[in-house]
């Protein structure tokens, strides 16, 4: 499908998704239809809103939500006349959030003055949650603003089906593309953005030497399917012929011989060595279970931690710790090293 517009990264920001950049964009189809393609994790709160009402003014506009659509992503979509939904793109509304930095030495009055700010800042953004539920309300006709505040503060990830149930979308695609996979590079976004990850699966990255064994003895299983033209069984023999265009050196490791050249096109194979290749096919596969596993724990630990944090953030200190102010180790990054620090994970 050509879409005129394609949103698919931050939100906000100079390089590609701002309010500004979508205006001049939605300029060039004045009086037309615009079908606009969002796979976004979010970003830019008033930018969302702003692109949310050019969708609005523009009026003929159909979005269609794809992979993972979270937060700003989610605010842009209600603009359209029509939105859309893949039936394996996942979608997220949360309550807003804003970076909080604290890293001094404080006495009670400070301590006290910093509750009083987080208070206040508390307050701000729970007006901004509740001018949001009403956003979503105007939407999904059938639940109240209260239900919708009820939903932003459980954060959860939806299903297309759960999005045409709540009223968020209008339609599901069926022939969507496949199942959008959370890799651990994409999950480092997902902590940089604030974004929960309960309920999502964690795929272990491949690389290196196992992924070239792995492709190599995927290649072979699925040449000598049923189902491939290429490949043919003698019955007498128990031999697999199988037609290859390449040599498979990992492969040869694998069987323990010398080499697997082809000859003629083709290269023989007996029972035994397919049975060695199934067998270390499975190893793999089982392999990369237990890995995706160990990280789901992994971040489970993380996702605990960090929440420990935030509540000891949150609660009174009992007294104040003795800071060395000589140690470069305690002094507070710059704004600067901070973006340094955290722009590979956005």
């Amino acid at each position: 499908m050509d879409y005129q517009l394609i949103i698919d990264d931050y939100i906000g920001g100079w390089w590609g998704n701002s309010k500004r950049q979508i205006r001049n964009r939605l300029s060039e189809y004045a009086d037309q239809h615009v079908d606009v393609k969002i796979s976004s994790l979010g970003g830019s709160l008033d930018d969302g809103l702003d692109i949310r009402q050019q969708f609005i003014d523009h009026g003929d506009v159909t979005a269609y939500l794809h992979g993972f659509v979270a937060s700003a992503a989610t605010i842009i979509a209600m603009g359209a006349k029509h939105i859309v939904m893949g039936k394996y793109a996942l979608f997220l509304v949360h309550q807003c959030s804003n970076e909080v930095f604290v890293w001094e030495q404080m006495n009670a009055s400070d301590l006290e003055a910093l509750i009083d700010q987080l208070k206040k800042n508390m307050e701000e953004n729970a007006k901004i949650d509740t001018v949001l539920a009403a956003m979503y309300a105007s939407r999904c006709k059938n639940h109240s603003q209260e239900e919708l505040l009820d939903l932003l503060k459980e954060s959860k990830w939806l299903t297309a089906q759960e999005a045409l149930d709540w009223g968020f979308i209008d339609e599901i695609l069926e022939d969507d593309d496949e199942a959008p996979e959370l890799t651990n590079a994409l999950a480092k976004k997902f902590n940089a953005a604030g974004l929960p990850l309960t309920g999502l699966e964690i795929q272990p990255d491949r690389g290196g030497m196992l992924q070239s064994i792995f492709d190599s003895l995927k290649a072979i299983k699925d040449m000598i399917s049923p189902k491939d033209k290429l490949a043919t069984c003698n019955e007498d023999t128990s031999t697999i012929i199988v037609n290859m265009e390449k040599e498979f050196k990992t492969v040869a490791s694998v069987l323990k011989v010398d080499t697997l050249a082809s000859q003629d096109g083709s290269v023989t194979l007996t029972a035994d060595q397919m049975q060695a290749i199934e067998d270390r096919l499975n190893e793999l596969e089982s392999q990369h279970s237990d890995d995706a596993n160990t990280i789901a724990e992994r971040d489970n630990t993380i996702n605990t931690l960090e929440q420990q944090v935030k509540n000891l953030q949150a609660a009174p200190a009992d007294e104040t710790g003795k800071v060395d102010e000589a140690s470069a180790d305690n002094n507070p990054m710059t704004s600067t090293e901070m973006y340094n620090f955290i722009k590979d994970l956005i």
